[in-house]
């Protein structure tokens, strides 16, 4: 029974990653296209903080669901706890930085339609499975 839900933890901290990577290469898109005050808003310290904050986090999940995997694969003592913590970290990793990467939007992130509102909406799901 904890085999599967060890396989399970594991998948849908997997998904969270997954929301979080490209929660993370929307913005970066965004932020080298969209200008303010005559240079892209990349150049701004605020938003390099924000996206440094979003890559670090979301490699850290990465990390963690892949060392959750391992422990499956070779039957570690500890893997429930090693698959609990994957999932939770992953999921609010991905709520927080989805988040995030609407703010980089601005207004336009809570647009239907948009990627990042898509992401946002999926990631607030994410922790309750």
């Amino acid at each position: 029974m904890m085999s599967v839900l060890n396989k399970g933890r594991v998948g849908i901290g997997a998904l969270a990653v997954g929301i979080a990577r490209a929660g993370l290469e929307a913005a970066i898109e965004y932020a080298k296209q969209r200008e303010q005050f005559g240079k892209p808003i990349a150049d701004f310290q605020g938003v390099q903080f924000m996206l440094a904050d979003i890559a670090k986090d979301t490699e850290a999940a990465r990390l963690l669901v892949h060392s959750a995997a391992y422990k499956i694969d070779t039957d570690a003592p500890d893997t429930s706890i090693a698959c609990s913590m994957a999932k939770c970290f992953a999921g609010d990793a991905a709520v927080q930085h989805s988040g995030n990467a609407v703010q980089i939007f601005g207004g336009g992130g809570y647009i239907r339609g948009v990627e990042v509102e898509r992401l946002y909406r999926d990631a607030k799901i994410n922790p309750n499975l």
